[in-house]
């Protein structure tokens, strides 16, 4: 099990990701360092939770770390 895999199956992205700074004092990227995390936003659409969702994370700008997601019914 890699930390990517937490139990939903894969979600199909149906929008396009929107992120934005964030305004919380999150710790730096674990990967690199970099002191930019970010909340990213997506429609998803996930079969296991009734279809349209949202998909939310932190990701970092500058490598391709991204947490898990937290998928919540729209």
């Amino acid at each position: 099990m890699s930390i990517r895999d937490y139990g939903l199956p894969d979600s199909e992205v149906t929008g396009t990701p929107k992120a934005k700074m964030s305004d919380k004092d999150l710790p730096p990227c674990p990967n690199c360092g970099c002191n930019g995390i970010m909340e990213v936003e997506v429609s998803v659409n996930q079969p296991l939770v009734g279809g349209s969702a949202t998909s939310k994370y932190l990701g970092c700008p500058a490598c391709p770390w991204a947490s898990p997601a937290i998928v919540v019914r729209s």
